[in-house]
This record gives structure tokens, C-alpha cells and sequence, in this order.
């Protein structure tokens, strides 16, 4: 740990099974504006051998033992270690929802910018070890967990087809992916959200133009996630339910561009076992620990699914998992939580962080609720990576906190925490309401704020951008809402 402070002249910061062909056929689009040709060749390949992952024909973690401060030692090479991000792409297109998706600092809702700050944040993400996550085409429940659905997040028309501005998004995102050597699980549908099309034909259609799009695009560090948790009651078409989702599965996998096919599964919901025709036909199999207190029931799910007749070796991944968190007995300690158990049963896991209902104005919180901050902005989020970085052998990213002092406008500490011992800072941003009123090449040792900048509601973050082993990496800290107001400073306007 190396820590860095800094005072400024202002204000105070801490910167701490069979392949149905006619069924293929029926549906395989026709190509219109939303199927684009196939981009430059890409840096990145995922493929499977046995229960290992592989990147450019290597196994993920090659060589990697994670060796626990109580002298255990588990296996991690071929794993996939990830976290469900999947607002990457999110809009919402009902006039009568949209407005309640407003970022904070600005009073207005923006699917772009909300696609550039997860991109943004993407190589700190990997400088911690994660080498895969989530996205989905349909999100998922802006809230956490909802029991309503009335805003129209779908990257799908009702016949099926795609919408250009949520593929283009999609497109930016598996980008920056495929320069990182990251895997996207790429879910095509959330339930609460297939009713948004029209009718089977068109799931159909739309599972086929999404994978036709990937394949043409050249893309070959995608997985597909036919759907997020085919239990969940909120489906309204009933191949998107588990006794016939396998459908789904075996046309996804049918499906050939210059030869080329994706891996495919679907996911069901928390501590279910998948049933024999899911795991049967998948590339790979999703579990979701979601709802599973006890860390011993992980490694009896993973027992489970190898002792399946239908199963062959093929890899295990947790893609969805809030418990450790959620659960005040559980934590991030290395001795017992959901992801300490995936690991010791030789299953790859996935952070899912959402924000609280009493969190809904916390900003920093979580990512899944909308406005999403994708930077690792909070202490949950923190914890994970902190866990993941020593699970994977990862130097991690420094943590950046601001502190105001209680004296009005007397100074910004920043202190700097974690991460590899030296950087080569590229530039140090000050940030108020999404407007960069300040940019360095190297930390200040002073700064002076406009008080008219602070005399409004307003909210402060900084912003670190350095570069190692050979990657640009992009910190921040967690936004600061009307910071000197709590010592009775400048207040939020009327």
C-alpha cells in the first residue's frame, strides 16, 4: 500500500442436440441497416477446453494458484472471474419513465454518456484481474430488483430487429473489450422486458439478428446469455422459459459466419441447479448465487451440475451474486463468502452490485441502478476488486478520496491509496457538475477554486488518468455532493 498527500489551496479531498437446420434457417435474418460487415480483424479470442476458459489460446490466470492466508491453495487458471454490468448500453425510450434516469450533476438523463463512463472505466477493471463481465441488451431492473417494468430498455423492435442506437453503444463497448483482452457474456433478454416483442417469431428472430450481428462484426471474444434467469415469472413468451429455452440455445449455437459460431448459455435464477436440457446443450453453464446465504451451498450447486449425465466437461460460471454484501455474515473476509466458495469449487464468479432502495440517491452506489457511476466508487465496490486483485495476482488500481475540511473553503486534501507503487501520470482532472474546470499534468501541490463554481448545487469529483504496462487507466473519486454544506458552507439552492 503506498499512500500520497497532497494539499490544495481550496478545498479538501481525499484521494484514497441437436440443431434443429430448418428452424435455423426460418429465422436467420435478412440484412438490413442494423447488421453491419464485419470490422478489422480483433486482438482478442475466447474459447473452451474442457472446464477452461481461454484468451488467444491461453488459459485465463495461466499458471495462477490463489494461496489463502490460511495455506490453502486453489487452482484459478481457465476461470472466468466477472461482474454484471449490464446498463452498458441502457435508454430508455418511454417519455413518461425517462426523466427519472437524470444524472445528478446535470439534471438530464444521456445513454451516450453513460456508455462513454462505462468504456472510461473498463481498463481499471482489468488492471484488478477482471477479465470478463455482463451486458445485456434488455439491462436488467434499474432498482435492484423490481416487481414493474414500465420504461422501454430493449435494443430490440417489436418484430425482432435490432435498434441501431443501442447496437452502435453495444458496438463501443465489446471495442474497448477486445482491445483489454476482456470476454463480454453478452444476455440478449431481461424479464419484465421481452414483452416488448411481438411475439415468438420474433424472440426467434431476434436472438438470430443479434448473434449474426456479433459474427459479422467480427467479434470473437463474445459469449451469448440467451436470457437472464429463465425461472423468472415475468416472461411473456414461453421459449424464454427453462423447459424450452434449449431452443433458443441450439439456434444461437447454429448459427455460421465464415465459419465462425458462438458459445452459448442461459442463466437461471439464484441457488437453482440448471435442469439437464439447459446443461446439456450449453457451451458453458451460468449459475446465480443470489439467495444462497450459506457459501457451502456454491460448492454443492458446482458438485451438482458435474454430477449430471448430461454433463461433459465444459466450464462453470457465476455470473450474478450479491450475497457477500448483502449478507452482514459473510463480507469480503477470504474465509467463507459466495466468491471464496466459487473459487474453491472451481467455478469462475460474478459481482452483482445494485444500490439499496435507501441508497437510490447515492450516486456512487452500485452497478446496476441507473444513472450508473462505473467507476469503483464505493467501498463495496472497492472490497470486490481489493478481493479479486489478491485472488488473481493483480498489482490493482489507487483509490482515490476526497476529504473537505471543516473550516469553509480552507483546503482539498487528496490522498492517494493502493495500486502499484509508481505511475506515469498522464493528466489530473477537477470536476464540477460533469465540467472539467481543471487540467495537470501531474498532482497539484496548490489549487484555487472559483467560489461561484460552489455557490449552486453542485457536485465535485477528481479524476486520475495514468498509464501502466503499456494501457491509459482512468481513476476516480467518488462524487462529492455540495461538499462544505454539512460544516454549514455554500447550500444547495433553492
Amino acid at each position: 500500500m503506498v499512500a500520497f498527500n497532497f494539499i490544495f489551496g481550496l478545498s479538501r479531498y481525499y484521494v484514497h442436440i441437436v440443431i434443429v437446420l430448418l428452424l435455423i434457417s426460418s429465422v436467420l435474418p435478412t440484412l438490413g441497416q442494423s447488421i453491419e460487415p464485419s470490422s478489422p480483424s480483433k486482438k482478442t479470442t475466447v474459447s473452451i477446453d474442457g472446464e477452461k476458459f481461454l484468451i488467444n489460446g491461453t488459459p485465463t490466470y495461466e499458471g495462477r494458484v490463489w494461496k489463502t492466508s490460511y495455506g490453502e491453495e486453489y487452482p484459478i487458471e481457465g476461470l472466468l472471474m466477472n461482474s454484471r454490468m449490464v446498463q452498458g448500453v441502457f435508454d430508455d425510450l418511454n417519455p413518461l419513465t425517462r426523466a427519472q434516469w437524470a444524472y445528478p450533476d446535470t439534471e438530464k438523463w444521456d445513454p451516450d454518456r453513460n456508455t462513454d463512463e462505462f468504456v472510461q472505466a473498463m481498463a481499471s477493471w482489468r488492471a484488478n484481474g477482471l477479465l470478463g463481465f455482463t451486458l445485456n441488451l434488455q439491462g436488467g431492473c434499474p432498482y435492484g430488483y423490481c416487481s414493474g417494468f414500465p420504461w422501454d430498455n430493449s435494443a430490440f423492435n417489436p418484430d425482432g430487429s435490432l435498434r441501431d442506437p443501442f447496437m452502435q453503444r453495444a458496438a463501443r463497448i465489446l471495442d474497448r473489450a477486445d482491445e483489454l483482452g476482456m470476454v463480454v457474456i453478452l444476455g440478449l433478454f431481461y424479464f419484465g422486458e421481452d414483452g416488448t416483442l411481438q411475439d415468438e417469431k420474433a424472440v426467434k428472430k431476434a436472438v438470430a439478428d443479434a448473434t449474426r450481428w456479433v459474427l459479422l462484426r467480427g467479434y470473437t471474444h463474445v459469449l451469448i446469455e440467451i436470457n437472464n434467469e429463465c425461472t423468472g415469472g415475468a416472461y411473456d413468451h414461453a421459449i424464454l422459459k427453462c423447459d424450452r429455452v434449449h431452443e433458443l440455445i441450439a439456434l444461437a449455437k447454429g448459427i455460421e459466419v465464415d465459419g465462425r459460431s458462438l458459445y452459448v448459455s442461459t442463466s437461471l435464477a439464484g441457488g437453482w441447479v440448471p435442469t439437464d436440457n439447459i446443461v446439456e446443450v450449453s457451451d458453458f453453464v451460468l449459475i446465480h448465487g443470489n439467495g444462497v446465504q450459506e457459501p457451502d451451498r456454491i460448492v454443492e450447486i458446482s458438485e451438482e451440475i458435474r454430477k449430471k449425465e448430461v454433463y461433459t466437461p465444459k466450464p462453470l460460471v457465476n455470473n450474478e451474486d450479491d450475497i457477500p454484501w448483502r449478507n452482514p455474515d459473510q463480507g469480503w473476509d477470504e474465509s467463507g463468502n459466495n466468491f471464496v466458495a466459487s473459487v474453491k469449487s472451481y467455478t469462475g464468479w460474478g459481482f452483482f452490485d445494485f444500490r439499496r432502495p435507501e441508497e437510490n440517491y447515492e450516486f456512487n452506489q452500485g452497478y446496476q441502478g441507473v444513472p450508473v457511476n462505473w467507476q469503483i466508487s464505493s467501498d463495496r465496490k472497492r472490497d470486490f476488486f481489493e478481493l479479486l486483485a489478491k485472488i488473481t495476482g493483480h498489482v490493482g488500481t489507487p483509490a482515490i478520496d476526497l476529504i473537505f475540511s471543516e473550516k469553509i473553503g480552507e483546503s482539498i486534501e487528496v490522498k492517494i491509496d493502493g495500486g502499484p507503487e509508481s505511475i506515469e501520470v498522464s493528466k489530473f482532472e477537477w470536476i464540477v457538475n460533469h465540467q472539467t474546470f481543471s487540467t495537470l499534468t501531474e498532482v497539484p501541490a496548490s489549487l484555487k477554486l472559483d467560489e461561484k463554481l460552489l455557490e449552486s448545487d453542485h457536485w465535485i469529483n477528481a479524476r486520475l488518468t495514468y498509464n501502466w504496462e503499456g494501457k491509459e487507466i482512468v481513476v476516480e473519486s467518488p462524487y462529492y455532493h455540495n461538499p462544505w454544506w454539512p460544516y454549514g458552507g455554500w447550500r444547495k439552492s433553492k
